[in-house]
């Protein structure tokens, strides 16, 4: 059985790393987060399991934060 990879559109993966526009699209702009998959100009998205890793990964990193 296939796992169908979701869209996640930029709104809810801010939501997601909980970072307002700015920092999310600075991210973007500088290679954090990579370029979305554009099907047009509207159609602008991620896929799951890449924002799945993400997530984690930026989760992680404010552990560490907040731990120091």
């Amino acid at each position: 059985m296939m796992e169908i990879d979701r869209r996640i559109r930029a709104k809810e993966f801010m939501q997601l790393l909980s970072i307002g526009k700015d920092k999310f699209y600075s991210m973007v702009n500088c290679g954090d987060i990579r370029q979305p998959v554009r099907l047009s100009e509207k159609d602008v998205f991620w896929y799951s399991s890449y924002v799945k890793n993400k997530v984690e990964e930026h989760k992680t990193e404010s552990d560490m934060i907040a731990h120091t």
